[in-house]
């Protein structure tokens, strides 16, 4: 007891306070020194120059002093009044003692200069600070070339063998950077409506790009700006077609903003923009807005009243509002078909028997090449009648949506709904592709960021890659095509089918037309004798509807194909056939060939080289075998 009571004295007799931490200086000759004296600089003794009655021309001596560049540094208030010293700027990274200061008296309106008693230095450099010019120039090329991130550089500089400047110092450049190319992040609509103003007006320029329209609400509760955007090179291809391929995409604008673009495509299946538009929302209003500013824009250049008949889009009821709005009728509303396998494949999912899942898909495929609406109508009521039968819950299911979604309410998604027009909006949708990987690296812009590169980069290098009239340009120009081309694989395909000297059978259709009945490749599967009797028993089923099973017709039509050829010198590459690469592409071997039958054309040289032996396949090559045994 007595020893531990000895213990908690000799505790209580040490300090059990921490002390706190002091500073110690080191002097010149490496003393230390008492950290509570604070060092006094030594100051500069200046002499007064010159005493102005007015402080704006004071200011306007000091900055040319004595034929020195002056910058002012610093300013501080006394009991005497205000200075505002400067340094001398002879040059970039100078580091000249000379300093002279204003005094703007507190007691008058009289400024004063005084100038420090010490002479210019102009050799003396100043440390380096920053990234080196050298380098900065290397990061401006690296991000033009889509390395916009700080590691991604960093990772190029270290290739280039190039000293690697600090992480923080690179995305500190890159904030500048920036805002030097693009303008600030952030924007409000006032500026919106400021840009809009000042790209209003229609430039000299084709491929300069200008604001044709825009509609700004600047409401507190409920802001609004749409504002559509093209060059007067894009705006001509409207002369040329009369439909419209219009859709809405995202990821492009960091606040979430849909891009809208309207276009159409050609006979050899190019796509041709119109302009594109930026829009809070994607609702009718929105696209009635860009289809109203087509419509504008066509009457302000070329004094034509721009009305199209068909609509090439998703299953979108905005757009076709839109579309109606404007231009009061749509002819055709033709059904994007890659939306619609999207949407179907979801949907098949649900069936677990792949078996059946792959003949519900090759029979869908198979109606929408069908070639006219009288043959798909009878088409939907036996696939509706074939898999019905099948009495399983989950396949009677997808036939229920897929009646009323894709027959009932979206019914123009097959090829023969309007022939000679796309039955996709895939152009468009690769455009969209194009603009993300090429012009935004797959970065989310802000909306000012955004609104400089749609007009500098996108839109000019889309009305650029269409201008036929530039020499600069116009070898790779992409003009409007009005015909199909005929490429050197289409004319080796032709030349092979001409060789196969399949049955062509001419005869009147069930309409009183000349046609060229052409025997398929899947002919002699079903069927033995191609002849004008068998057209006849297929040309009676076609016109009477005669077919009970789903199958026995499908069958029947992909046994033969129809052409309506024109017999012309110069019009028959407009001929038209009911097989799926016409149908599609708009020109066939099937045309082509009764062409060169009929001595319109000729097959090139090219066409008719037949390669030896087959093309060698990807990979490694088997080794040679031994000595007498079959290889």
């Amino acid at each position: 007891m007595a020893e531990a009571l000895s213990d908690h004295d000799e505790t209580d007799s040490i300090d059990s306070v921490v002390p706190s931490y002091r500073e110690e200086a080191m002097g010149d000759d490496g003393d230390i020194i008492n950290s509570a004296k604070k060092m006094r600089a030594s100051g500069l003794s200046y002499e007064k120059v010159k005493v102005f009655s007015d402080g704006k021309c004071a200011e306007e001596e000091a900055v040319k002093y004595n034929n020195f560049k002056w910058t002012c540094c610093k300013i501080n208030d006394t009991e005497q009044g205000t200075k505002k010293y400067y340094k001398c700027s002879f040059k970039r990274g100078s580091n000249c003692p000379a300093k002279i200061y204003l005094l703007f008296h507190a007691s008058n309106f009289e400024v004063t200069l005084f100038q420090a008693i010490i002479r210019h230095d102009h050799t003396r450099e100043c440390k380096q600070t920053g990234i080196p010019i050298e380098v900065k120039n290397v990061i401006i090329e690296l991000f033009q070339n889509g390395y916009t991130t700080p590691k991604a550089i960093l990772s190029e500089l270290d290739k280039l063998k190039i000293i690697q400047p600090k992480a923080s110092q690179i995305s500190n450049f890159l904030v500048t950077l920036r805002k030097k190319l693009y303008g600030p992040a952030q924007i409000s609509l006032n500026c919106i409506k400021n840009w809009c103003i000042e790209k209003s007006i229609i430039p000299n320029d084709p491929d300069e790009c200008f604001v044709a329209n825009y509609y700004i609400k600047d409401d507190d509760a409920n802001p609004l700006f749409r504002l559509f955007v093209t060059t007067k090179n894009l705006m001509k291809n409207c002369l040329n077609s009369n439909h419209v391929c219009a859709d809405a995409t995202y990821k492009l604008i960091w606040q979430g903003y849909p891009v809208l673009m309207v276009s159409t495509t050609d006979k050899q299946c190019a796509f041709h923009p119109f302009g594109m538009a930026l829009c809070i929302n994607e609702q009718t209003d929105d696209f009635e807005f860009i289809f109203k500013s087509l419509q504008i824009t066509v009457e302000k250049l070329y004094n034509i009243n721009y009305c199209p008949i068909i609509l090439v889009a998703d299953t979108s009821g905005a757009i076709t509002n839109g579309f109606i709005n404007v231009f009061n009728v749509i002819e055709k509303r033709i059904m994007c078909w890659f939306h619609v396998t999207k949407n179907i494949d979801t949907r098949l999912n649900a069936i677990k028997d792949k078996k059946m899942k792959t003949e519900l898909r090759q029979d869908i495929e198979f109606m929408q090449l069908i070639k006219n609406e009288t043959i798909f109508d009878a088409a939907i009521k036996l696939f509706q009648k074939k898999w019905k039968s099948k009495k399983c819950p989950l396949i009677n299911n997808f036939i229920d949506y897929f009646i009323n979604e894709w027959y009932m309410s979206n019914k123009g998604w097959f090829e023969g709904f309007a022939i000679g027009y796309p039955s996709s909006n895939n152009a468009l949708e690769a455009t969209n592709g194009k603009i993300k990987s090429l012009y935004t690296f797959r970065e989310r812009l802000p909306v000012g960021e955004f609104l400089s590169v749609l007009e500098k980069d996108i839109i000019h290098q889309l009305s650029r890659e269409r201008n036929v009239d530039d020499i600069v340009t116009s070898q790779n120009a992409k003009s409007f095509a009005n015909t199909p081309s005929i490429n050197l694989s289409l004319w080796t395909s032709t030349y092979h089918w001409i060789k196969e000297e399949r049955e062509v059978i001419i005869m009147k259709n069930n309409d009183g037309k000349k046609m060229h009945f052409i025997e398929s490749s899947s002919f002699q599967d079903n069927y033995e004798d191609f002849n004008k009797e068998f057209m006849k028993k297929l040309l009676y089923n076609q016109q009477n509807v005669n077919w009970c099973d789903f199958d026995i017709m499908k069958g029947e039509q992909l046994s033969f194909w129809e052409c309506e050829f024109l017999n012309e010198s110069e019009n028959w590459i407009k001929s038209t056939c009911s097989c799926p690469a016409c149908l599609k592409y708009y020109i066939c071997k099937h045309i082509i060939g009764l062409a060169a039958r009929y001595k319109l054309c000729s097959i090139p040289l090219e066409a008719k080289n037949i390669p030896l032996g087959q093309k060698r396949k990807r990979g490694r090559g088997a080794k040679a075998k031994k000595a007498l045994i079959v290889q």
